[in-house]
């Protein structure tokens, strides 16, 4: 009678699963210090590359009607100039917002004294000590007095990668034309045929993607702006920008954006029915473009589960903070075409996929 055949080990014990674990944590080890190491270059790269995306639609048609150097020149320097003009009203009202700070807390100060009289009133059993409030007006005032130089830094920091943004969109839809005959010339045809078909996927994807995520943020952000324009609330293009940012950020987003300038209306305007008012159209404006709107631009054209959107929030957002959480759905969509492209990694794409 034979001996049965001997199990195979564990995979914690095979020298070849071993080695290939401690290369796929030295790789990404090494690829997240890359990544933040590099940012600066990177980062404002990636978002050349979103915004040539949105341009490149709009200079396939226009380059029936004139030339494609002059569609590239018209529409770079369009974009250019949409960016920086954006880049500096958004640091001229963090300006001004900075300057308002010590005016907010005022105004903040004085409603919490009228909710502690409110609750003194109705409901003095909820009330801490005398010194609860003195300290809760010491730190809004540390915090006022602190949030400058961040909102200053930030709007800074805004502007200049809003500049370098600008410069690379320019080579990038300079060199765009040029890809498919560098690729042609650089591989085999076979070769050449397997990249173009990837580039056009991804192309496809993110196109698509970003199309429609670009209507539905200005069908939001326009009315936001709007309404708070009319009920008077300063800063209204900052918000309708933030709006309109924040959009891009799935799920996150839409709260920031909406805690921000009704947060700030309730500072600014008189304590009665407008803030109310103000805070309840806005909601609808969010709920609507949640519910209505976005499902019927997108559709499937994200192509990811919402785990996967929020795992990737996480780790770019981590990675590069708020930035990263705008680059997280674009680059997240890319890396699973790719990933679908393998026949070794497919399985994890179909995985990642909605």
């Amino acid at each position: 009678m034979s001996d049965p055949p001997d199990a195979p080990p564990p995979p914690w014990r095979d020298p070849a699963a071993v080695r290939t674990a401690a290369v796929v944590v030295v790789a990404a080890a090494a690829g997240w210090w890359l990544l933040r190491e590099l940012a600066p270059v990177v980062r404002p790269l990636l978002f050349a590359v979103v915004i040539g995306y949105v341009i490149l639609p709009y200079h396939a048609r226009l380059r029936n009607r004139v030339s494609g150097a002059a569609s590239l020149a018209l529409l770079g320097g369009v974009a250019v100039a949409v960016v920086s003009a954006l880049g500096v009203a958004v640091y001229a009202s963090a300006l001004g917002l900075a300057e308002e700070l010590p005016v907010l807390q005022k105004q903040a100060v004085g409603l919490l004294h009228g909710a502690d009289d409110w609750v003194r009133a109705n409901a003095p059993w909820a009330l801490g000590s005398a010194a609860d409030g003195k300290q809760i007006e010491e730190r809004l005032a540390g915090a006022a007095a602190g949030a400058a130089a961040p909102v200053l830094g930030g709007a800074a920091e805004v502007l200049g990668e809003a500049l370098v943004v600008g410069l690379y969109l320019v080579f990038l839809l300079v060199e765009a034309a040029r890809f498919p005959e560098r690729v042609r010339a650089a591989y085999s045809p076979e070769r050449t045929d397997e990249i173009l078909k990837l580039a056009g996927d991804v192309n496809a994807a993110i196109v698509s993607y970003l199309k429609a995520k670009v209507l539905s943020s200005l069908i939001i952000a326009v009315p936001v702006g709007l309404l708070l324009a009319v009920f008077g609330v300063r800063f209204a293009l900052l918000w309708a920008v933030l709006t309109f940012l924040c959009n891009f950020i799935p799920y996150i987003g839409s709260v920031v954006a909406y805690c921000l300038p009704v947060g700030f209306a309730f500072l600014q305007l008189p304590l009665g029915w407008q803030p109310v008012v103000l805070a309840l159209l806005v909601l609808g404006c969010h709920l609507t473009s949640a519910s209505v709107i976005e499902p019927t631009l997108l559709g499937k054209a994200v192509g990811l589960s919402p785990l996967v959107i929020l795992g990737s929030l996480a780790f770019w957002g981590l990675l590069w903070g708020i930035s990263g959480m705008f680059l997280a759905v674009p680059l997240t969509v890319v890396a699973v075409i790719v990933m679908d492209h393998f026949d070794a990694t497919r399985p994890v794409a179909r995985l990642l996929g909605g």
